[in-house]
């Protein structure tokens, strides 16, 4: 783990004891329990509680031990979304404005992140596939870019006429070579 990420989960750490300490002077003198009061907020925050800490253990334990592999940053950004989820309901009994402020400002966080990451992917798996001749790589590269559409598109129309045109000559090729010529097969003898 890095060290903005470690100050990250002890901020987030430290907000959560806070936020839980002043739900306790809120209900301190009241009659009714948070539990009686939001029963599904308080039981999603339990269970945001224990992701946060399932996802954050081995994180702690082998950050030292092992490098960086995908699954550690899954288990990164489960436990600092998770943990964000935790704080922003605990705001959402607290004070009901800041912590639906919260959980949209995450939720739009994840959405962008998710979207910059598949678009990356996507045009990264078209690259390596175009990878294996220059023209359809330059093709995706210029369907790409508003410009070069209607050149792409000659090109590719063009590649596919000529593609055709390679088919009909390998096939009048192959149906006249077959009827011609002598056929004498003679063994060869054992020198």
């Amino acid at each position: 783990m890095s060290s903005s990420t470690t100050a990250m989960h002890a901020a987030m750490s430290f907000l959560n004891f806070v936020l839980l300490a002043l739900l306790q002077l809120k209900y301190q003198n009241k009659k009714i329990s948070p539990f009686e009061a939001h029963g599904t907020i308080m039981l999603l925050y339990i269970l945001a509680s224990i992701i946060y800490s399932t996802a954050l253990i081995p994180l702690l334990l082998r950050a030292h031990q092992l490098p960086e592999t995908p699954c550690l940053a899954a288990l990164e950004h489960i436990s600092l979304l998770s943990g964000a989820l935790a704080c922003g309901l605990l705001l959402l009994i607290l004070a009901p404005p800041f912590g639906y402020f919260l959980l949209a400002f995450c939720g739009v966080l994840v959405l962008v992140k998710a979207l910059l990451r598949s678009y990356q992917q996507i045009v990264g798996q078209l690259l390596d596939v175009a990878a294996i001749s220059e023209i359809p790589r330059d093709l995706i590269l210029k369907v790409f870019h508003r410009s070069g559409r209607q050149e792409a598109r000659d090109q590719a129309h063009a590649m596919a006429s000529a593609s055709q045109s390679m088919n009909r000559v390998l096939t009048d090729h192959n149906s006249t070579d077959q009827g011609s010529g002598d056929h004498n097969t003679t063994p060869i003898g054992s020198v």
